[in-house]
């Protein structure tokens, strides 16, 4: 009776540890994570996930530990790390927003805000309808089973029970939030290049005409001619987007 409460007491043990990683990436990257998920789905999820690759990974874990103060102190290693990489997934999906946010700006569109179930606040017109095409795309071109592999191949990065490599990670999403916005910066860069030129020859048409309010009456021009090109440049940059979404995944993961 003994052994079989051993070996059950460490079976829960190895599904527990594995949960707390798994399901904290799970509950913070996007797709499942999102706010428009219920709770309840995210648990089931993270359950099933972890209940299937925990056999796989029971080698790689370390033994019981012998009191409570241990165990939350592996427990508490595991969830960081699965925040850690929900955070990369996270930070990539706001490049998004930041394209948005500047065609938003440079179409004459900030004023109108909507509901971003995503990020669970308001955010502007274009950035809502691309974060949206972000996470369709990110199942109809199967990334996330990229996203579960990059959960379970971090075993082999992060070993459960060894030392956190905090400064490691800190950098690292120094650079994503870095790398996030330079990528919507790119993405927008034609709205922005346009936005100047637009502005520019306002500006000289108010020099040459003082008295025509050009800017009331431009004001139109510049939505249409945002929306115009928001149209002819949406399917290349989302393109561009899934392409560095999936290769900065990708560096992540490693064979176990």
């Amino acid at each position: 009776m003994n052994v079989l409460q051993q070996l059950l007491g460490e079976q829960i043990f190895v599904w527990m540890l594995v949960f707390m990683r798994v399901g904290t990436a799970f509950s913070v990257m996007p797709t499942i994570g999102d706010a428009f998920v219920p709770t309840r789905m995210r648990l089931l999820f993270a359950l099933a996930v972890s209940t299937l690759v925990a056999p796989a990974i029971r080698p790689m874990l370390p033994p019981m530990p012998g009191n409570p103060f241990q165990l939350m102190v592996l427990v508490a290693g595991e969830m960081t790390v699965g925040i850690f990489l929900g955070t990369i997934a996270r930070l990539l999906m706001g490049a998004l927003e930041v394209a948005g946010t500047i065609i938003s700006l440079q179409s004459g569109l900030a004023n109108a805000q909507i509901f971003n179930p995503a990020l669970a606040t308001s955010g502007s017109l274009p950035g809502s309808l691309m974060g949206w095409l972000g996470l369709l795309l990110i199942f109809v071109t199967d990334l996330h089973h990229l996203l579960i592999m990059a959960v379970v191949d971090s075993y082999a990065t992060f070993t459960p029970g060894a030392a956190i490599p905090i400064d490691d990670m800190a950098n690292v999403v120094g650079q994503l939030v870095s790398k996030s916005f330079m990528l919507g910066v790119q993405m927008a860069a034609p709205f922005l290049i346009t936005g100047m030129l637009f502005a520019l020859a306002l500006g000289l048409l108010n020099k040459l005409a003082p008295q025509v309010q050009v800017f009331q009456l431009f004001t139109s021009v510049q939505v249409l001619l945002g929306l115009f090109m928001f149209a002819l440049t949406l399917g290349a940059m989302m393109l561009f987007w899934l392409s560095r979404f999936e290769s900065t995944f990708i560096e992540f993961l490693k064979p176990l």
